[in-house]
């Protein structure tokens, strides 16, 4: 296993999409950990129940908090794509600047007791990080450039795949096992995105490929990530992942940007709706 972690060390979470996903998740892994057994001269101490029932309370929120801006962010980005600001990448590329802004005022501002930077130790920790820029590029860059051509109804039917793709990935990469009720669910989830896509109306083969592929790009995100996050030598802070990741993502995206023709489509909308709304489309993108 890895040597990277990520684990909050303070109660009070930064709530950014990609924030959220890093903090449930090392959550998860941490109330999920067994216990060291006790010696017989505190077995009579209680359990820490309470502290692992706040933990899975606060990871529950934070998942509702996520998905419910992951629901407005697409409404935002399908109806910005489809008019306004039709460059998908760029767009994307600007979220990131806007995250590492939020982590540097986080690593210049606060108090030490709110957030430390974690500095980076040798070339195999950098190397495990740039895991993480290569997969988001390749999820939510492919994902709002799909967005140009599928609805909205349709791109979130077929991101429906992902724990399923998910499954197989741990089970080839990490050689995790399910039980067969998690197997039979994973069966009428795939029979269910097949029936809805195959009778979709607004089915379109290119942007199918496209969010297809933003699927399995997520999937590597989540299982390498979690690969390579399985040791407890080196504790990063969410911010400490915002602020080492999203220059590199926003490296991978622009010449992704370039290829897609995202810069003619740029400059076009910023001549047609001015600087004042163009900024303003940006900087409502770059505040989810």
């Amino acid at each position: 296993m890895g040597l990277l972690s990520v684990k909050s060390r303070t109660n009070k979470p930064d709530l950014s999409r990609s924030s959220v996903t890093s903090y449930v998740v090392s959550e998860y892994q941490r109330s999920t950990m067994p216990a060291a057994p006790c010696s017989s001269s505190k077995a009579t101490m209680p359990p820490a129940a309470s502290s692992g029932s706040s933990t899975i309370i606060i990871a529950v929120i934070l998942l509702i908090l996520y998905f419910g801006m992951n629901l407005v962010f697409n409404i935002y980005n399908k109806w910005l794509f489809s008019g306004p600001l039709p460059a998908p990448i760029f767009v994307t590329a600007t979220h990131q600047a806007f995250c590492f802004l939020g982590a540097v005022s986080a690593w210049m501002c606060v108090p030490d007791n709110w957030y430390k930077r974690t500095p980076l130790e040798g070339s195999a920790m950098i190397s495990k990080l740039m895991i993480i820029p290569f997969g988001f590029c390749l999820n939510i860059g492919l994902n709002n450039m799909s967005l140009l051509y599928t609805t909205l109804a349709l791109n979130q039917l077929i991101r429906s795949f992902a724990p399923v793709s998910v499954a197989f990935a741990s089970f080839f990469i990490e050689g995790k096992s399910y039980s067969y009720p998690k197997q039979a669910t994973l069966a009428m989830l795939v029979m269910g995105i097949v029936l809805g896509v195959s009778a979709s109306p607004d089915f379109e083969l290119l942007g199918f490929v496209i969010c297809a592929s933003s699927v399995l790009g997520s999937t590597l995100q989540i299982v390498l990530t979690g690969y390579f996050m399985g040791g407890q030598k080196v504790t990063l802070h969410v911010f400490d992942i915002l602020l080492y990741t999203a220059i590199p993502c926003i490296a991978f995206l622009v010449p992704m940007a370039y290829l897609v023709g995202d810069f003619p489509k740029t400059a076009a909308s910023f001549e047609a709706n001015g600087a004042g709304k163009f900024l303003g489309l940006v900087l409502a993108g770059g505040s989810m």
